[in-house]
């Protein structure tokens, strides 16, 4: 499984009235990225990965109350496409 980390010159915030899990995390390349949204499910997702927990899926399954394999597609995608736009990068694995 792949596992990842938030890149070095990406910064993040999530709203102090934010329940557990938040809803919203506001990201950013720094000093001069395009500030992005994610809500909900997004959030979940980017919040997890950047944890390091190697199974995204099951994890954002499981606080959707879904099962993984109908959320798994979903988030693989969302997965590349936020390596693909810099706000989350792969982590090398561990020995």
């Amino acid at each position: 499984m792949t596992s990842y980390r938030m890149p070095p010159r990406v910064a993040y915030v999530v709203p102090d009235d934010e329940p557990d899990p938040p809803a919203t995390v506001f990201l950013m390349q720094v000093p001069d990225g395009t500030p992005r949204v994610l809500q909900n499910s997004a959030a979940w997702i980017w919040l997890v990965a950047v944890e390091g927990e190697p199974d995204v899926a099951a994890s954002v399954a499981h606080l959707a109350g879904r099962v993984q394999e109908e959320v798994a597609p979903d988030v693989e995608a969302f997965l590349e496409e936020l390596v693909g736009m810099g706000l989350l990068e792969e982590s090398a694995p561990r020995r």
